[in-house]
């Protein structure tokens, strides 16, 4: 059994097809059914059973899906940190984060992250909250931490609460109210963050709260994420509800207003979190340890 056997059972794993994991991977059909075979022959056991056009995995497939994954990131983990080029590392750090952290916290903490494991890469990926949640659902996660701003219900998870945040209201800077009531806000056109977004979720939950609903409101658009409704919100299209953290910087240079509304406040926290089952690497370690900590004192 080697890496490439096992790089082509992920991949026909994955896509349920011989054809799309050849085209994905750039060989022949043929080459990936030899590799599949040679696999098997190996193991003794049957990966996939052929039912016409269609692949189903063993339940053998699945077992092995699990660790050849792990192997393949060990092997991308050892390869990145022998032929970095910009540095010697003893570690990666691969974080999957909901659009605030990824824009806002991470960067904002990031070279006190690189004093504090100054041998390490860090990975970073910005998803929605859920993709986040999902993806390290997984069985096999390749994500080390997730950072989100929804609480993950799941007994897999360590959950550790880093900030607390408001979603506020703001308004292109020639708008003259400084406050409205809930009344007005149904008439205003509104945009919001996608079906999947953190944010989204935590304001449906305040809007239920006051007796609202996304029915009751003009919403005009639905973009995906809160760089994209400022940009929005400067050029006139409407008013948007965002994270404060994320608007800080136009407000100071007169680009946006935030407009307070009477009856309606918005908070939410955001979480970091990680699996219990998996053994964390040193760096992983450390970090976790620390992450509250750097976060609050670049807020503060």
């Amino acid at each position: 059994m080697d890496i490439r056997q096992l790089e082509v059972f992920v991949k026909v794993f994955e896509t349920n097809s011989f054809s799309r994991a050849a085209q994905e991977l750039g060989i022949s059909q043929p080459t990936v059914s030899t590799h599949i075979q040679n696999l098997e022959d190996t193991l003794g056991k049957k990966l996939f059973d052929r039912l016409g056009r269609r692949i189903v995995p063993t339940e053998e497939a699945k077992l092995l899906y699990r660790h050849a994954v792990e192997i393949l990131k060990k092997r991308e983990e050892a390869l990145a940190e022998l032929f970095s080029s910009s540095r010697k590392t003893l570690g990666t750090v691969r974080i999957a984060t909901s659009n605030i952290p990824g824009d806002y916290l991470i960067p904002g903490i990031l070279k006190e992250l690189n004093e504090l494991l100054p041998e390490t890469l860090f990975y970073v990926e910005i998803l929605d909250s859920n993709k986040v949640i999902n993806a390290m659902r997984s069985s096999v996660p390749k994500y080390d931490l997730g950072l989100v701003g929804v609480f993950p219900s799941d007994d897999r998870f360590e959950v550790k609460e880093l900030v607390e945040d408001e979603i506020v209201l703001v308004a292109p800077p020639s708008y003259e109210k400084e406050e409205i009531d809930l009344k007005e806000l149904q008439k205003l056109p509104l945009l919001f963050r996608e079906e999947d977004s953190g944010t989204r979720k935590t304001i449906e939950d305040a809007l239920r709260e006051v007796n609202l609903y996304l029915a009751d409101l003009k919403i005009v658009a639905y973009l995906g994420s809160n760089t994209a409704i400022k940009e929005a919100v400067k050029k006139g299209v409407g008013f948007g509800l965002v994270s404060r953290c994320s608007v800080e910087e136009e407000v100071k240079l007169g680009l946006l207003k935030v407009v307070n509304i009477n009856e309606l406040k918005i908070n939410r926290k955001f979480f970091a979190l990680r699996r219990k089952d998996l053994t964390p690497s040193q760096a992983v370690k450390t970090l976790w340890e620390n992450l509250e900590g750097l976060v609050k004192a670049y807020l503060s």
